[in-house]
């Protein structure tokens, strides 16, 4: 039996498997800068969504099985964590503009050839009270010269996902096509620890939205719904379409997904992280309420704060009196025999072992320090409910 089939038989058994890749340094894709983005990583094998709802709301982000961490003091860019009240959200005036104009050449009265000859009548009315589903599903009660279609489902791959994924890779990014191959598309968007979990109507796990315009798949938001949050991947769209602002019009689609799923404890939109320095990450702020999570101590605070701090320093926290070596991890001193004791490794055929007798077993100080820097970087909860293999 090889690793992949043990690790499908403790699925039932263990909420979460996870080997560990440690630290990461590399070229930063946000300033440019060589070597100097930083971060710790660890590779998921399968993961609860609560589990995953947990490590969000400590700075973590997932691409496909990998999982990081930014070193936010050292990194070049410091990225936080983002997440918007939905119940709350409040559309600005160019915000229903964008609305207002697909909703527009979906129903056949504008489009991008007409711009100057735009009919004054069909623009909205500023004191008309519509609320963000009003205007999402407005086009459902009208005769439409389009039909669109938003199909939610599983993360699936299929060969027209794939084209959409080329198309717009080369033409938005000026990617290499011969380096857009099947297996990074899956890697990258497909592929996903998250094991699917259902509470009531709603089921967590991860998911493919599908814009879907006359029968063709314009634009593909990749998505994880978790138990606090629908948790924005990815998205892209057919560049033939980049006039209808379909990057904007998916936040506001995705953000009335939180609203329609109607549970109590799933209200927030996160969008990633937020880059205050970087305009293709700091336009997230424009989306409100909003927070920001703090580096140290996982607290969260309205994005107003940090932009006052943000024009003195790169790198904010508001915690006070918290010493550490590296924000937001527990001082190694912390981990105590007693602590490792409670952290729990696989070590195949279906045998594990606490940290604490591996490590007296084997005495490795390279696997000491990465169990020790795994703890400190997640903290004693999940330290606890996570299953290390190596």
């Amino acid at each position: 039996m090889n690793s992949d089939d043990e690790y499908d038989l403790l699925k039932d058994h263990v909420s979460t498997l996870v080997s560990l890749c440690g630290d990461s340094q590399h070229d930063c894709g946000y300033c440019d800068g060589k070597d100097t983005s930083r971060s710790f990583g660890i590779w998921a094998h399968f993961m609860s969504c609560s589990d995953y709802q947990a490590l969000i709301d400590r700075g973590w982000r997932r691409s496909g099985h990998y999982l990081y961490k930014p070193d936010m003091e050292r990194t070049c860019c410091p990225q936080y964590t983002i997440r918007l009240h939905a119940m709350d959200y409040k559309l600005t005036k160019g915000q229903k503009k964008v609305l207002n104009k697909f909703n527009r050449y979906i129903q056949g009265t504008w489009s991008p050839e007409r711009e100057e000859q735009q009919d004054v009548k069909n623009k909205p009315k500023e004191n008309t009270p519509k609320s963000l589903l009003d205007w999402i599903h407005a086009p459902d009660h009208t005769d439409n010269k389009y039909k669109l279609k938003i199909e939610l489902e599983p993360s699936s791959y299929t060969k027209e996902k794939h084209e959409l994924y080329k198309k717009y890779q080369i033409s938005v990014h000026h990617d290499k096509p011969e380096e857009l191959t099947e297996r990074k598309f899956r890697r990258f968007l497909i592929d996903s620890p998250l094991k699917m979990e259902t509470k009531g109507d709603v089921t967590f796990g991860s998911f493919h939205q599908k814009y879907i315009l006359d029968g063709k798949l314009i634009a593909l938001s990749v998505i994880d719904i978790l138990p606090s949050c629908v948790s924005a991947v990815y998205f892209m769209y057919d560049p033939d379409y980049s006039f209808l602002g379909l990057g904007k019009y998916s936040v506001f689609r995705e953000v009335s997904l939180v609203l329609e799923l109607k549970d109590d404890d799933l209200k927030y939109y996160y969008m990633g992280y937020y880059i205050d320095s970087c305009p293709k990450m700091n336009y997230k702020g424009q989306y409100e309420p909003s927070d920001l999570l703090d580096p140290v101590d996982y607290t969260w605070h309205p994005i107003q704060e940090f932009r006052k701090e943000f024009t003195k320093h790169k790198f904010v926290t508001f915690a006070q009196g918290i010493e550490y070596t590296t924000a937001g991890w527990l001082n190694r001193k912390e981990i105590t025999q007693s602590v490792l004791s409670n952290v729990l490794v696989y070590i195949g055929e279906g045998r594990v072992l606490p940290a604490k007798h591996l490590l007296q077993a084997i005495k490795d100080p390279q696997i000491r320090a990465s169990i020790i820097d795994f703890v400190c970087a997640v903290g004693l909860d999940l330290a606890y409910n996570i299953l290390i293999s190596f």
